[in-house]
């Protein structure tokens, strides 16, 4: 029995020796201490397309994860106030043109000069001279424009001020060979732009083409190509099945009026009737005035043209913005408006990954590690979803303040992919990466489970049983960097 326990006991001794005698050489070799953080990858620009404009989408045409080029259509916004601004303004800026060349287009001129309240005359401050004014006592209206006569309200003998008072102008031209029909009330009838209809009518039977709707379906502005047919026919329009969507009356789609202000007509050309076709300057009509009172204010008149041209260029202006445009070269990442969403100046339509730009990504470090995170750091990265996918980035920036969630406070510094990344690598896909914050080229180590601490700082012990206080560099988890204390080739207990 004796004999038994000595043995077992001569075996744990043995054991212990064995155990105590596991050593480690110090080498050199490279060594990296690195930070753990968490983090998604998101494309480096991922630009938002918005609304400038008040509007309604009336057409989306495009989806998540299609490509797009610069300048390709997206998304069409309708406002139909807009629209019928621009109409307004369009038709006004017609009349003024009207009255650019109708002041311009006078026989008969006489210069006179000018006076103020009747007896001071009006002297021209640049030169010095006496102003004079243009004055006539016939006046030849001459077309504006191209176009059919739709409509001539004088004839020789009537009073042109009378005419203009009664309709708002002297004759209407058709200007672009198109005549159109308003519908409102439509219900039970789903239309769409450049559907096409059948308009009938007393002497009217043709098709006509859907080119605005508004009101969600239930207002639309039809167009006939030909202005052959009088204004104002009443009309029936009907879908191909014979629906009937409504009932209007023929109206010219551009028309142009011609103005005239006063005096007597003194006779219209043997051509001039409805539905003839005119050129630009033809003659209309001729006006005599029985004295000659008329002063041509052209000045003014050039002056009205340029603000109802500035006007209507602003309203276009406006009127482009309904087109939502790609700002750049790239694929759909989002859309958040559909057909029929009212929108505001400034909300957000869509968004894309551009092209060519990149990726990066935010990592999530803890408050510990995050003070040794600095700029320009070198960054391994793996994705969750293709661990065999080695990923690399440099540290761009870090978050000066922090994210605590149930006491723990983390940093957001934002990473760089950098090198040639996987085509697979899609942005929100979940990454961990390992910053590396400290490096020693060519170091003496030793396996950190052979570092113990001390009162005094660092030590080891040696082969020979002795204990060595050593200087500690860079440590990972599992060597440690030996500044001083141990040299090459020395070999420590662990």
């Amino acid at each position: 029995m004796k004999r038994t326990w000595s043995l077992f006991l001569s075996a744990c001794m043995l054991a212990g020796a064995s155990a105590a005698a596991d050593t480690a050489a110090v080498t050199r070799q490279d060594i990296s201490h690195t930070v753990f953080g968490l983090g998604e990858v998101q494309p480096i620009s991922q630009p938002g397309v918005y609304a400038q404009i008040d509007a309604e989408v009336s057409r989306v045409l495009v989806g998540v994860g299609d490509a797009v080029k610069k300048g390709d259509l997206l998304m069409e916004l309708e406002n139909d106030e807009l629209a019928a601004e621009v109409a307004q303004l369009e038709y006004e800026i017609q009349l003024a043109q009207s009255e650019v060349l109708y002041t311009k287009e006078h026989s008969q001129y006489v210069e006179r000069p000018l006076f103020y309240n009747g007896n001071m005359p009006k002297m021209n401050q640049l030169t010095g001279e006496r102003d004079t004014g243009t004055y006539s006592n016939e006046i030849t209206i001459y077309s504006p424009c191209a176009g059919r006569l739709m409509a001539i309200y004088i004839e020789p003998g009537s009073d042109a001020l009378s005419v203009y008072r009664e309709h708002g102008c002297v004759a209407v031209l058709s200007t672009d060979g198109r005549m159109k029909v308003e519908l409102s009330g439509i219900e039970h009838v789903r239309l769409a732009l450049d559907d096409t209809v059948y308009i009938f009518g007393e002497g009217v039977d043709t098709v006509g083409r859907v080119v605005e709707l508004s009101r969600r379906g239930t207002e639309a502005v039809i167009q006939v190509i030909g202005d052959e047919y009088p204004m104002d026919a009443p009309v029936t329009v009907e879908m191909p099945d014979g629906t009937v969507l409504g009932e209007g009356v023929l109206a010219v789609n551009k028309p142009m009026p011609v103005s005239a202000y006063g005096g007597t007509v003194k006779g219209l050309p043997w051509n001039i009737t409805v539905g003839s076709y005119i050129e630009q300057n033809e003659i209309i009509a001729r006006i005599v005035w029985s004295e000659i009172p008329l002063y041509l204010a052209n000045d003014e008149v050039q002056r009205s043209y340029a603000v109802a041209k500035t006007s209507l260029e602003k309203a276009m202006e406006k009127q482009e913005a309904l087109a939502i445009l790609a700002p750049c070269d790239g694929v759909i990442a989002s859309v958040e408006a559909e057909r029929g969403d009212a929108v505001e100046d400034g909300t957000k339509l869509l968004s894309l990954v551009e092209d060519g730009t990149g990726m990066s990504l935010i990592l999530s470090v803890d408050e510990l590690d995050v003070v040794r995170v600095e700029k320009g750091q070198t960054v391994s990265l793996q994705a969750d979803a293709l661990p065999e996918v080695a990923l690399t980035g440099v540290v761009q920036k870090i978050a000066p303040l922090g994210n605590t969630v149930t006491s723990v406070t983390t940093y957001d510094v934002y990473v760089e992919l950098t090198g040639e990344i996987d085509l697979r690598v899609r942005g929100g896909m979940n990454v961990s990466g390992e910053i590396v914050v400290e490096t020693a080229r060519d170091a003496l180590t030793i396996p950190m489970d052979a570092l113990k601490k001390g009162e005094d700082g660092w030590y080891v012990t040696l082969e020979d049983g002795s204990e060595a206080a050593v200087e500690v560099g860079v440590m990972t988890d599992e060597r440690a960097q030996i500044l001083s204390g141990l040299s090459e080739g020395n070999r420590v207990e662990y």
